[in-house]
């Protein structure tokens, strides 16, 4: 039976939905986050100590790209979607398990490396799924908007799991007992993958190899695909104060951790107002551009909300007021990336505009982690100023970004005759 268009499309926005939840409570959520951060902490290790410990698990997600080409090249046991997703969420599966019984920094890092890896390249699966799809459907916004919807209803049951076993736990206990809870989430992607993933078998077609390759080099020349390349890089290498903000509430505010873990949570509520009002009142009404100059502006507001946090009443208001606008931000990078991604390989492309993102993002709590305990000596008033003051100079990159919504009619994105041949099937 032809399944119709918008059964199809349906299909997709379950499984988006239902892969992202998933996530939300495995993807350095709350729920791992808060008792890993509270461990490390307990041991004695300052913010930068953490936040140099922890650069090694961005490199999963730096290295995107080079799961999209692997699939695209190599079916495994003759998919080139289906496989790899079993595979590499079993990996993840796996190295959370591992973790319940480690105690020594190293070696949880080590497990959490594992997981790193093998969520990094199922979410290469599915964003490249969401961008081929997004593109032709032209729902890319809808789409990121449904993944990042549930991401947040996830992180909402992540933050009060996460902040309750912090609270009530040893903070050893608390990490074993975390990391048991989160293995199911990429059991569940497993899943998902066998009832929802529509995929013909697929052999190692050499043909198809070079043409991908082909491709490959011709997004590779495009300068709006740079110039977007580096807006990303520079907006999220903002000196970040997320483990500062968490040493911050501990040592000077005295917040309770599982006031902490709720504090999570209410901003993922915020999130999940901010996902829905942007696919229903913004995606479809404002071009993307138009959207990064707001979300620029939004940006530094809602970083510099942080010099209001004072105490327990202000970190509610503050958490769920940033939480619904920033995802304006969040969402319009998403989809300025997506869109800029020639059809000929968008998913090579947006992974390697993602791993852009995530290394710029791992510099900038280096970065944020070392000014805090260096410069600022355990002060955060300075870090939230130079972080606002950073991202307002994204402004001076913003005229030089592409037109997206018009980006299909540019003649860099027009093949030259010789390229329409399919590349053959991508992650």
């Amino acid at each position: 039976m032809v399944e119709t268009p918008r059964n199809e499309i349906r299909r997709l926005m379950i499984f988006f939905g239902l892969v992202y939840f998933a996530q939300g409570l495995g993807q350095s959520g709350a729920l791992i986050n808060q008792p890993l951060m509270y461990y490390l902490k307990s041991l004695g290790m300052t913010t930068d100590q953490v936040a140099g410990l922890l650069a090694v698990l961005t490199l999963p997600w730096v290295i995107k790209p080079l799961y999209g080409l692997v699939s695209d090249f190599i079916p495994l046991f003759g998919y080139r979607r289906k496989s790899y997703l079993f595979l590499m969420n079993g990996l993840a599966a796996g190295g959370f398990l591992w973790l319940t019984g480690l105690a020594t920094p190293n070696m949880i890092v080590a497990a959490l490396f594992l997981t790193a890896l093998g969520i990094a390249s199922s979410d290469v699966l599915v964003d490249a799924l969401m961008v081929e799809n997004g593109q032709k459907a032209g729902l890319i916004k809808q789409f990121q908007s449904q993944q990042w919807l549930w991401f947040n209803v996830a992180a909402v049951l992540s933050g009060l799991i996460g902040g309750w076993l912090t609270q009530v736990l040893a903070p050893a206990s608390a990490l074993h007992t975390a990391a048991l809870v989160i293995a199911g989430a990429p059991i569940a992607v497993m899943a998902a993958a066998t009832v929802l993933v529509r995929e013909e078998k697929a052999r190692l077609d050499l043909g198809a190899l070079r043409s991908t390759t082909r491709s490959l080099m011709f997004s590779l020349k495009s300068r709006t695909l740079w110039v977007v390349a580096g807006f990303v890089a520079f907006w999220n290498f903002t000196p970040s104060f997320g483990t500062p903000l968490f040493y911050h509430m501990i040592d000077h505010l005295h917040f309770e951790q599982y006031f902490i873990g709720q504090l999570t949570s209410i901003a993922s509520v915020g999130a999940v107002i901010g996902a829905v009002v942007y696919q229903r009142y913004l995606a479809g009404r404002y071009s993307t551009k138009s959207l990064v100059y707001l979300s620029v502006l939004l940006g530094s507001g809602t970083t510099l909300a942080y010099l209001l946090l004072a105490d327990k009443t202000s970190a509610v208001l503050l958490y769920f007021t940033t939480g619904i606008l920033s995802m304006i931000p969040f969402l319009t990078l998403l989809s300025l990336a997506a869109a800029v991604c020639p059809p000929q390989a968008a998913g090579f492309t947006f992974a390697g505009l993602m791993s852009i993102y995530n290394a710029a993002g791992q510099l900038s709590q280096v970065t944020g982690a070392y000014l805090y305990e260096r410069l600022f000596h355990q002060q955060i008033e300075p870090l939230i100023l130079v972080a606002a003051v950073f991202g307002l100079g994204a402004l001076l990159i913003v005229p030089f970004l592409p037109d997206t919504d018009r980006l299909a009619d540019a003649e860099e994105y027009r093949p030259e005759p010789d390229r329409l041949k399919p590349p053959g099937p991508r992650p």
